[in-house]
């Protein structure tokens, strides 16, 4: 059976967020809020007297997810916003779902797929990951605001590209092994192509985004960006399938001096590992030069890790494996070709670094 996921609602713009208190009302007169620390007082101006606002704690781990569920079921919540990334959002549609009332997502940087999703992506409190938390539905509506997207550091919608750019490519190897997605089904034509014009955007405009992003200019690159990376990229992972890119990532988090790399960047670089064990497209170059022209990971010093020991190296490689997305890949593998791809990931990365004078 094929299944495509959507958010019930989604709405890009300048001033998207300003719609807030009209679209909690609709579902409730004690509407709850979710916000990062910067947003906390913005959220409470923006919803006046009406509802809740709650500073979220940093990491979307259990005990944050119960302490902030604690408050939202003891002031009644009828619907919860997250205002904020992609961990503050995770954790409100854990919570949302838990309690069986409507999440809407108010995202203030596109740094993830996270905002259409019906999934989340739980971690310890040191930051590790644990498990990914599926919920009944995805987000009834979801507001990307490009004037308050624009204002966050630039690092935050490069990372979103890292994340989007292992969508086509993840989903492609699904499709090749006939692995079930995210939404535990396989994926119709829509989805791959989806998928592929994810890939697409992001090639094409992801280097004029930057700039325009680095400038404050509101431009087609930005508004497509933002596009890719939330809409595109969420419908595509979630419809069609994960791979070694998000396996290799989860393994990364077990070295601490990766936890202070965003979701994408780390993303990225295992999305080059993947192409190294698998590419039929024959696009590893290109994918490198996007990646270094943008200021994603491509070498073991950009992960902050530049002297990595073999034990590590095998500690990452094993940490990958304990997730089943290894498997949707379309070649036998191993812990020792993983360590390898690793290995070869950062001397390309260098030598084509090195060639761009970078």
């Amino acid at each position: 059976m094929k299944i495509m996921i959507f958010p019930s609602k989604y709405i890009q713009g300048d001033g998207a967020m300003n719609l807030l208190p009209e679209v909690m009302e609709k579902f409730g007169d004690k509407p709850f809020i979710v916000a990062t620390k910067s947003m906390v007082e913005t959220s409470k101006k923006l919803m006046g007297n009406k509802g809740k606002v709650v500073q979220f704690g940093g990491e979307c781990s259990r005990s944050e997810i119960d302490r902030i569920k604690a408050i939202a079921k003891e002031f009644g919540a009828t619907a919860i916003a997250a205002v904020g990334g992609g961990k503050p959002i995770d954790a409100s549609k854990v919570i949302a779902d838990e309690m069986n009332i409507p999440v809407i997502v108010c995202a203030t940087i596109a740094a993830t797929d996270a905002p259409t999703s019906g999934c989340a992506v739980l971690y310890t409190e040191e930051g590790v990951y644990v498990e990914v938390l599926y919920q009944k539905r995805n987000p009834d509506v979801v507001l990307m605001d490009t004037d308050i997207i624009l204002k966050a550091p630039t690092r935050f919608l490069i990372s979103g590209m890292g994340d989007a750019l292992a969508t086509f490519f993840e989903a492609n190897s699904c499709e090749h092994t006939r692995s079930l997605s995210e939404a535990f089904a396989l994926r119709t034509k829509t989805t791959m192509a989806l998928t592929k014009l994810c890939l697409d955007m992001l090639l094409k405009y992801g280097r004029q985004a930057v700039k325009d992003a680095e400038n404050g200019i509101k431009s087609e690159a930005v508004e497509a960006i933002i596009e890719a990376n939330a809409l595109l990229s969420g419908i595509g992972f979630e419809s069609g399938g994960l791979g070694s890119a998000h396996s290799i990532h989860n393994g990364l988090t077990v070295l601490p001096a990766t936890h202070h790399l965003y979701h994408g960047e780390k993303v990225a670089f295992g999305t080059l590992t993947g192409l190294h064990l698998y590419d039929d497209l024959g696009i590893i170059d290109e994918v490198y030069d996007f990646c270094i022209d943008v200021g994603l990971p491509v070498t073991f010093e950009d992960l902050h890790i530049p002297n990595v020991t073999e034990e590590e190296l095998k500690e990452v490689a094993e940490s990958s494996y304990l997730y089943n997305f290894m498997s949707h890949e379309p070649v036998e593998l191993s812990v020792e070709k993983v360590i390898a791809a690793l290995k070869k990931t950062d001397k390309i990365g260098r030598e084509k670094k090195a060639a761009k004078g970078k």
